[in-house]
């Protein structure tokens, strides 16, 4: 299969998947992460759409605890990491995806979530098409790279291309693969 077909299948199998099953592994995975990189400070994560691993209730307890978070906003062919102040601060972008408007991301983060349609064991991810994590991870490299997904988006091999950025390790609700090197 291609990657298009990959997206395709994976996007049917989460869309027709139990929302309340969705938000049990959502908690899952989310709580495996917490308890693995709470200590941290500055957090690069993303606000899930069609049914992705749901990342609310992290930001809010990351957020409540004082943390920084910061939000992809997306322009035509890049993005930047704006700081989160508030789900009521947040403004529909480009994709119709919540993005925040606080101030720009100037340091840099401890760890980034990043989204995807699918993954394979060795870390590799199939995202949306658009490029714009590889284009940022391209810049952005020395960054712990950690995804969430859910177990059916563990696929067997993911053919890549010399742009497509792998992920360090990925959080399901059963496990977490580590990326070997």
């Amino acid at each position: 299969m291609n990657k298009q077909d990959i997206r395709n299948k994976i996007k049917v199998l989460r869309n027709n998947y139990d929302v309340n099953d969705l938000k049990t592994k959502s908690l899952k995975i989310t709580n495996a992460f917490y308890k693995k990189y709470s200590c941290l400070n500055i957090f690069l994560l993303y606000y899930p759409i069609e049914n992705e691993v749901n990342t609310i209730p992290l930001i809010d307890r990351l957020f409540v605890e004082g943390k920084e978070i910061y939000l992809p906003v997306v322009y035509d062919k890049y993005m930047i990491f704006k700081q989160f102040e508030g789900f009521d601060k947040l403004k529909a972008g480009k994709f119709g995806i919540n993005e925040p408007a606080g101030k720009e991301l100037d340091s840099l983060p401890d760890i980034m979530c990043i989204p995807g349609i699918a993954f394979d064991e060795k870390c590799n991810r199939i995202g949306y098409g658009g490029g714009y994590y590889d284009r940022y991870l391209a810049v952005e490299n020395t960054i712990i790279k950690s995804a969430f997904a859910y177990e059916f988006q563990i696929i067997d091999k993911i053919k890549t291309e010399n742009f497509d950025k792998a992920v360090d390790e990925i959080f399901t609700e059963n496990r977490i693969i580590i990326r070997r090197v």
